[in-house]
């Protein structure tokens, strides 16, 4: 699964570089900025966290309501992992990723625009930061922890409208995203141990995204 999410990154690479073809100018750009709902599904029990997403997105028309469509984003991953005595850490990771999606538009019925979309993404990781979750433990967080692995890949799923209001339109849509690889590395001294607060040994991406899409 880690060479999927290579070959993944590659292709989403070359789709957003536009080609000189028959065509060109039915491509629309658009930037998206929103909201993700993370988690791990993993045999432990575990929260989720709140965190940010945005980047660019290119469609290119294909055939009737068909498109393609390709985004690089900034995606925040993670999960809260519950304490012992109350409290909880957040383990959380930034993703470079490129979803590469078929979108679907619906006919439009009065001023509403419905669409569908569905693909699959690769992502690399950029960062992590570990952050004092619910009840605010007051506890030093380690700089140098490394819980996540490099690679990401997934399959997606979306919907969305475009509303137009008078001259301007609004582009709103939710997605989900399962991670088809496990992102967790081994870490043979857990720097929470102590609290309960142990990372798990094994889990994948689960995540809820609202997006503002701008210019689409």
């Amino acid at each position: 699964m880690r060479h999927c999410a290579s070959v993944l990154l590659l292709g989403g690479l070359l789709v957003m570089i536009p080609m000189p073809a028959q065509g060109q100018s039915g491509l629309q750009y658009g930037l998206t900025l929103g909201v993700n709902r993370a988690t791990l599904e993993s045999p432990a029990a575990l929260g989720s966290r709140w965190s940010f997403v945005g980047g660019g997105v290119v469609r290119t028309p294909s055939y009737g309501p068909l498109a393609l469509q390709s985004e690089l984003l900034l995606s925040q991953e993670g999960a809260e992992v519950g304490a012992d005595d109350g409290g909880a850490i957040e383990y959380g990771a930034g993703y470079l990723e490129l979803p590469l999606l078929v979108h679907l538009t619906a006919p439009p019925v009065q001023s509403v625009s419905a669409y569908g979309e569905a693909g699959g993404f690769g992502a690399v990781k950029l960062f992590e930061r570990q952050t004092p979750g619910t009840g605010n433990l007051n506890i030093p967080i380690p700089s140098d922890a490394t819980f996540f692995d490099r690679f990401n890949a997934g399959i997606v799923l979306g919907i969305g409208a475009t509303i137009s209001i008078g001259e301007r339109k609004f582009n709103l849509a939710v997605r989900r995203k399962w991670g088809l690889v496990d992102v967790t590395q081994n870490v043979e001294n857990q720097p929470f141990s102590d609290l309960g607060a142990e990372f798990p040994t094994r889990g994948r991406t689960r995540t809820w995204s609202a997006f503002l899409r701008l210019g689409l």
